[in-house]
C-alpha cells in the first residue's frame, strides 16, 4: 500500500514537471521568427520628459504611434560617466559601458603620444565620397567590443546587411560597429553636404549615394527660411522666444524667428562652415531622414531571409540644444517637425515592410536646462572653472613635492598626472593619486574625486561612485575622475558669470543627462510600459534574443524581460 502511494506520487510529480514546463516559461515563442528588418533610432541629446512636453502638438503617427502601439520604458537611465554622444552610441549597441567597450568620451588624452585622440579617429584611413580631397581618417577601431550589428553579421556569415547613417561621423561609425556594410555622415566640410564614408568600408560610394549628392538637398534646404511649423504663440510649452539665454546664430541680432538661412549661410561661408548650418536646422532631420530612406530602398533592406539593421542618429537637437537650451522655442519646433520625420520613415517601412520590422528609440544623453536660466528661475547652479582647478592643484603639488611639470593634462572629468616624473622622484603612484583625490574632492562644487588606484581595486555598487567607475578604463582614462554637485556645470572659462551662460551642454550622471526615452515597436514587440528602472545597455542583449544571435562580446547588460512575456 505504501508502495503504491509512493509511485502515485512520483507519477504525479513527473506530470506536474513535464506537463508544466512550457507553461511556466515567460520567453519568447519558438514559433516567433526573427524580423526582416531591425531600425534602430537614436535622437541626440533627448530628454525622456521631451516625448511629453511636446505630446499636444505631435502627430499621431510618430512619437505618439511608438508610445501608444508599442512598449514604452520609462526609466531608462545611463549607468556611467561622462553622458557624451560617442560612449552613448557605443553602450546603446555593445550592450556594455566605457569600462568595457573603451569609448569614454568624445575624445581622451594619450599619455604616451602626449595629445588627443578622437573616439573615431584612424589615420590610416581617408574620407570617400567627398566633393574635395579629404584625408581625414575615420573608422571603428577604438571601439573594443563588438556590437549587436556585428554579432548579427557574424551569426548570418555576412549575409545580412547593416546600414548606419547620421549627421555625425561618431553617430554612423560606432553604431554600426567593426563589419557594417557602410557608415555614411554629412560632410560640411570638403562638400556641399555631401553624405560620405570612409575607406575602412569601401573604395567608392556607391551609384546611388551619388545620385543622392547629385542632387545637393543640403543646398537647397540652405536655400529655404526656417519658420515655426505651428503658429508661435502657440508654443507655451518653451521660453519666450526672445530671451537671455540662447545664443545667436549667423550674425542675427536676437536668437528668435525667422532663420533665414539664405541670408545667414554666407556668414558662415566665411567661416568655411556654410554646410554646417543645416545642423543647426530641423531641415538636417529631413534630409537624413531622406537619405535613411534611400538607403532603405537602394539596399535592398529586409526583402531576403537574412535580417538587415538600418541605424539612424538624428544630429540636430544635440547642436541646436547645445545653443540655444532646451528652454527654447527653437527646440520645440525641431521636435514637432522630427515627429514628422518619423512618421514618415514608419509609414515608408509598413509600406516595404508590414508587419515585419522591429524598431527601438533611444537617446544618447539629455541634458542639463541652461544655467542662466536655472539661475534666473532660482534652482541651484554654477560653474566649475575648470583651469582654476587645475592651477590650484598645481600649486599643492608644487609646495609639497617640489617645481615640477606634475599634472599632464587636466581636462573636464580626468586628471593625468605626469607619471614619468612621479617615477623619476620614486614616489608611489596610488599614493599620490589618492592625495590628489582628496585635495580635489575639498575644492568648491567637486563632489567626487576617485583615484585610478581605488576605481581599479574597489568595488562600488551604486550612486556617482558606480558610475564613475563604469565610466573609467585603466589604459584610457585619467589619474582621478571628477564628479559635480548637481546643477553644475564645466567651463574652460575662468571667468565667466553663470548669468552670462546660453545654451546647454551634458555629461554628468545626474538623471538630466542619464535619463533618455526608450520606446520599442513592431514585430513580437507586445504593447505595455513599465517604469521598472531599466539601462541602455539593455537593448543589445533584448535585440540578440530577438536575432537568436550571441550577445556582443563585452555585453553587461541583461535583455528587457517584459518584452518577452
Amino acid at each position: 500500500m505504501k508502495n503504491n502511494f509512493i509511485k502515485k506520487v512520483y507519477l504525479l510529480l513527473c506530470f506536474l514537471l513535464f506537463a508544466g514546463h512550457v507553461p511556466l516559461s515567460h520567453g519568447q515563442s519558438v514559433n516567433q521568427t526573427p524580423p526582416k528588418l531591425v531600425v534602430g533610432i537614436v535622437v541626440d541629446q533627448m530628454s525622456y520628459e521631451q516625448l511629453y512636453k511636446y505630446k499636444d502638438k505631435l502627430s499621431n503617427g510618430g512619437f505618439v504611434r511608438l508610445m501608444r502601439d508599442g512598449f514604452n520604458y520609462k526609466n531608462t537611465q545611463y549607468n556611467y560617466i561622462p553622458t557624451v554622444t560617442a560612449a552613448g552610441h557605443s553602450s546603446i549597441y555593445t550592450g556594455t559601458t566605457p569600462a568595457t567597450h573603451g569609448i569614454i568620451g568624445n575624445s581622451w588624452f594619450q599619455r604616451e603620444e602626449n595629445n588627443g585622440m578622437g573616439n573615431v579617429d584612424d589615420p590610416n584611413e581617408h574620407i570617400i565620397g567627398a566633393a574635395q580631397e579629404n584625408n581625414t581618417g575615420l573608422s571603428p577601431k577604438n571601439l573594443l567590443s563588438t556590437t549587436i550589428s556585428d554579432q548579427l553579421r557574424l551569426a548570418t556569415n555576412f549575409r545580412s546587411k547593416v546600414i548606419s547613417v547620421s549627421l555625425k561621423d561618431r553617430g554612423a561609425i560606432l553604431p554600426g560597429g567593426h563589419l557594417a556594410n557602410a557608415a555614411y555622415w554629412h560632410d560640411w566640410k570638403k562638400s556641399p553636404g555631401y553624405f560620405v564614408s570612409s575607406s575602412y568600408y569601401m573604395n567608392d560610394v556607391p551609384d546611388w549615394v551619388k545620385q543622392f549628392n547629385k542632387q545637393e538637398k543640403s543646398n537647397a534646404y540652405l536655400d529655404t527660411t526656417w519658420n515655426t511649423l505651428l503658429p508661435i504663440e502657440s508654443y507655451v510649452e518653451s521660453a519666450a522666444d526672445d530671451n537671455s539665454f540662447e545664443r545667436t546664430l549667423g550674425g542675427k541680432t536676437a536668437p528668435t524667428f525667422p532663420y533665414e538661412f539664405k541670408k545667414m549661410r554666407e556668414r558662415y561661408r566665411s567661416l568655411n562652415a556654410e554646410y554646417q548650418l543645416i545642423w543647426a536646422s530641423p531641415f538636417g532631420n529631413t534630409l537624413l531622414t531622406e537619405f535613411a530612406l534611400a538607403a532603405l530602398e537602394n539596399e535592398a533592406l529586409g526583402v531576403d531571409e537574412h535580417t538587415d539593421m538600418l541605424n539612424i542618429s538624428y544630429s540636430v537637437p544635440d547642436a541646436v540644444g547645445h545653443a540655444l537650451g532646451p528652454q527654447s522655442v527653437e527646440i520645440q519646433d525641431i521636435y514637432l517637425r522630427l515627429d514628422r520625420d518619423i512618421e514618415s520613415l514608419l509609414n515608408k517601412l509598413d509600406e516595404k515592410l508590414g508587419d515585419k520590422y522591429l524598431l527601438f528609440l533611444t537617446s544618447d544623453h539629455g541634458a542639463i536646462p541652461t544655467a542662466s536660466y536655472l539661475n534666473a528661475n532660482k534652482i541651484p547652479t554654477g560653474i566649475a572653472p575648470i583651469p582654476k582647478y587645475r592651477d590650484t592643484l598645481a600649486n599643492y603639488l608644487i609646495k609639497k613635492h617640489g617645481r615640477q611639470n606634475w599634472i599632464q593634462h587636466f581636462d573636464y572629468e580626468h586628471v593625468y598626472l605626469n607619471r614619468d616624473i612621479i617615477r623619476d622622484r620614486k614616489l608611489n603612484l596610488a599614493e599620490v593619486q589618492q592625495d590628489v583625490a582628496s585635495f580635489l574632492s575639498g575644492l568648491k562644487w567637486i563632489r567626487v574625486a576617485l583615484s585610478a588606484n581605488d576605481l581599479q581595486t574597489k568595488i562600488y555598487y551604486d550612486g556617482l561612485h558606480k558610475k564613475l567607475q563604469n565610466g573609467f578604463h585603466p589604459k584610457r582614462s585619467g589619474d582621478i575622475l571628477l564628479s559635480f554637485e548637481p546643477g553644475i556645470i564645466m567651463n574652460a572659462d575662468p571667468d565667466i558669470a553663470v548669468s552670462e551662460i546660453k545654451g546647454t551642454t551634458h555629461g554628468s550622471g545626474y538623471a538630466y543627462d542619464s535619463h533618455v526615452p526608450l520606446l520599442w515597436y513592431g514585430k513580437n514587440i507586445p504593447n505595455g510600459s513599465s517604469v521598472r528602472k531599466v539601462s541602455v545597455i539593455d537593448i543589445a542583449p533584448s535585440l540578440a534574443m530577438f536575432l537568436n544571435v550571441q550577445l556582443p562580446s563585452g555585453c553587461s547588460g541583461v535583455p528587457l524581460e517584459e518584452l518577452f512575456r
